[in-house]
């Protein structure tokens, strides 16, 4: 069995919760870097920076961009591996895997991506970028992911699609990590999982009780060994830990009620959306709290290494406020999970 694998979302957004201590954990590349290099120093694996080009919560907050920190936190790391998010139709596909080859060199085989299919319209609309609906979301994104590969594998690679067209493009040099970047994917609809299983080399699934885990675990498997494939698995989750079962859930309470994260003019037609509303009684994004990692040390350690049985390899956490919580998981989750 491979090894478990923690991770964490860098603060693109400052704090997860906006009404909490708004001088504490702005949105900014400084906070960013003071966290990540805190979780490579606790002995983190891995970090997923969510792409998004203006806030959620309103266009007049600040908000910290993916890539562009990438590249910095790749040349100020050494070990943890850099995860970038990236949406079809705002980033030209032919871009992303020249920054990509750069930003894997800078990091020196540490860097991977994380397919988006934009569930956002409101960003697409800002910038004038075409606004499709659910299916042909996917459509694009499958087409922008075969132009990944397909550059980041061939020379003189060309590609003639609905929405996209390339010419006999080459990209040098090629990328450290072979045959090609680590491609993260993620879906709950028919469409997410098909792509997930077609493209991914690590499908990630949204937090969730662990019953939930085993169907999404083989029907994954299945789907992939129908492509001649093999896949791994992510999932997210939201750390609530204190030293207490009661204290972990009087914060969750106290969480839940300064909890402002409802995305404005997010497409109902979301999967997402459909099996996890943003009404529902949690904390924290692309699931968050439903995963339970809620309560003491011990229990959170538990619940993860159950997890784990059960098939996922990489965990992407989030804490509120990052710094002080990653802190205090590192400090007392983390030596409970080593062997």
């Amino acid at each position: 069995m491979t090894a478990m694998r923690l991770g964490f979302w860098p603060p693109v957004y400052g704090n997860w919760i906006m009404t909490d201590s708004p001088d504490q954990g702005v949105a900014s590349y400084e906070y960013v870097k003071e966290t990540t290099l805190l979780a490579e120093q606790l002995g983190f694996d891995t970090l997923l920076l969510a792409e998004h080009f203006i806030h959620p919560n309103g266009a007049a907050l600040d908000m910290v961009d993916a890539w562009t920190s990438a590249a910095g936190l790749a040349a100020l790391t050494s070990k943890i591996e850099i995860i970038a998010a990236v949406k079809p139709g705002l980033r030209a596909p032919g871009v992303i895997a020249k920054m990509a080859n750069s930003i894997d060199h800078i990091s020196r085989g540490r860097f991977a991506i994380n397919l988006v299919s934009a569930w956002w319209p409101p960003e697409y609309e800002m910038l004038g970028v075409p606004v499709l609906a659910h299916d042909d979301r996917y459509a694009r994104a499958a087409e922008y992911i075969d132009i990944l590969r397909g550059l980041w594998t061939r020379n003189e690679f060309s590609f003639d699609g609905e929405y996209y067209r390339i010419k006999d493009a080459s990209i040098a040099p090629r990328s450290v990590q072979q045959p090609h970047i680590p491609i993260y994917i993620g879906g709950e609809s028919e469409q997410g999982r098909a792509l997930g299983a077609r493209a991914a080399d690590i499908f990630v699934m949204n937090g969730r009780p662990p019953e939930q885990i085993p169907e999404l675990v083989t029907n994954m498997k299945e789907r992939a060994q129908q492509h001649g494939r093999t896949i791994r698995f992510a999932m997210a989750g939201f750390v609530i830990c204190r030293e207490t079962e009661t204290a972990a859930n009087e914060e969750f309470q106290r969480l839940l009620a300064l909890r402002h994260m409802q995305i404005r003019g997010a497409d109902k037609e979301v999967v997402m959306h459909q099996v996890q509303p943003h009404d529902q009684e949690k904390v924290g994004t692309n699931g968050g709290t439903m995963a339970g990692l809620v309560g003491t040390p011990e229990m959170i350690a538990e619940r993860l290494r159950h997890f784990e049985s059960l098939g996922i390899e990489t965990f992407l956490l989030q804490f509120h406020p990052t710094l002080e919580e990653m802190q205090r998981f590192g400090t007392e989750v983390m030596p409970l999970l080593i062997p």
